[in-house]
């Protein structure tokens, strides 16, 4: 019975893969406002400390690659979780955050709680997820380890809407904000993909600060 459990999902099973979805570490704090277009800032001194709790936590952690979004904020999170290992951190346009009002110059819009915010379609955001998703894992192919494992540092709610639809669910069925730096893990093996953890951000308990 539980080998049956563990095998539907994806637990010790042959073939898995392991993507973790990270969120990238703070990169807001100090700044006047996010409504001025396109923002790029680096990390903020609370982020460049929540990204080496994050590293901390994952030195001990098996990672075969490590893949980001473009934006300075993630792709300094990833250089963060890469520097002791002998990765290139691979950037991927499709990991960038979800598209919003803010990005074009605009506040966003009143819309009644639960209802999607952004100008960018969610079908639109979960395909190119699915999609870059799906090429991690091609790229683990090749990896001779039981349990290949890549690193995936990415945004709030591009994470959300991916891991909403692996569960069936749509914006606001899953009423969740991932703190920075949390982990999601997704196993997969073949077209089966489990959840198998949600924006756990235990790290960022070690530290004494108030993050």
């Amino acid at each position: 019975m539980i080998d049956e459990l563990h095998a539907r999902h994806l637990v010790d099973v042959d073939g898995v893969r392991q993507v973790w979805l990270i969120r990238h570490a703070d990169a807001y704090r100090g700044l006047a406002s996010l409504a001025e277009g396109t923002i790029d800032p680096p990390l903020s001194l609370r982020g460049r400390e929540q990204a080496a709790l994050l590293a901390a936590r994952l030195a001990p952690v098996p990672l075969h690659a490590v893949w980001s979004s473009p934006l300075r904020r993630a792709m300094e999170t990833a250089g963060a979780v890469a520097s002791e290992r002998p990765l290139a951190v691979r950037a991927d346009p499709r990991l960038r955050e979800v598209r919003t009002h803010w990005d074009e110059g605009r506040e966003p819009e009143r819309l009644p709680p639960g209802s999607y915010p952004f100008p960018e379609p969610e079908a639109e955001v979960a395909a190119r997820m699915r999609a870059v998703v799906a090429d991690v894992v091609a790229g683990l192919g090749g990896v001779a380890a039981p349990a290949p494992r890549a690193a995936v540092v990415t945004h709030n709610a591009a994470i959300a809407v991916y891991i909403s639809g692996l569960l069936g669910l749509t914006w606001g069925q899953l009423p969740m904000l991932a703190q920075y730096t949390s982990v999601s893990v997704v196993a997969v093996k073949g077209d089966r993909v489990v959840v198998q953890s949600i924006a756990d951000a235990t790290h960022l308990t070690w530290s004494t600060l108030n993050i």
